[in-house]
């Protein structure tokens, strides 16, 4: 998603030992997975704009086979964090870790219009309301559900595309480019907003200034 997802929160009073670092390292690693694989995703479909501009339409679908590919991959790793986070209690002790440091609150809105201001990411006020909402009702868990539901829905899409028919058929890609990557964006911006707030509410003003 970007550099932002990468950097590790130290450690404070807050969540002590080992035990709690070694959780963290558990769910995180394969989120950095799916991560990498959504991003190639994206670079797929985007470059899909580029072999119509050259009339490659054999080329345009082989990309949005690979685009759906990767979609897949980052789904099943996403999938499997969520899983270890439900199994090992992830969520109760990254909550509480947010609250605490957040003085008992998550401060998604204050965190989030931080991260605008310094270019971080840019949400709609709709948007932004959505995932304050959503950490209010269900916090991290919820939020990150949200996120796979969305990537699953999309994942969907991609596959339903007919692409053997669209490899000799120009008039199949007069909106499908356009509305995926729209969709794909749309989806990245959330997931970055989620990966900012995990940072920036656990480091507060260190991460950002590092970044």
């Amino acid at each position: 998603m970007s550099l932002i997802c990468n950097v590790k929160p130290p450690f404070t009073m807050a969540l002590p030992g080992q035990e709690n670092i070694d959780l963290y390292d558990r769910v995180d690693t394969p989120i950095a997975t799916g991560s990498a694989h959504l991003m190639r995703a994206g670079a797929e479909l985007h470059l899909v704009l580029s072999d119509l501009e050259l009339d490659d339409l054999r080329q345009a679908a082989v990309r949005v086979s690979c685009a759906a590919a990767a979609i897949r991959a980052a789904l099943a790793e996403y999938d499997n964090s969520h899983t270890i986070a439900q199994e090992l209690g992830f969520y109760a002790v990254h909550d509480d870790r947010l609250r605490s440091i957040g003085g008992g609150t998550f401060r998604v809105r204050e965190i989030l219009d931080e991260a605008c201001g310094l270019g971080l990411v840019t949400l709609d006020r709709e948007s932004l309301n959505a995932i304050d909402r959503r950490f209010e009702e269900g916090g991290d868990e919820l939020a990150f559900s949200h996120f796979i539901s969305e990537l699953r829905e999309f994942s969907t899409e991609l596959d339903n595309f007919d692409r053997v028919a669209a490899t000799a058929e120009p008039l199949a890609w007069q909106q499908f480019p356009w509305k995926a990557i729209t969709r794909f964006d749309r989806i990245r911006i959330y997931g970055q907003a989620l990966a900012i707030i995990n940072v920036l509410g656990t480091v507060g003003e260190t991460a950002a200034v590092n970044v």
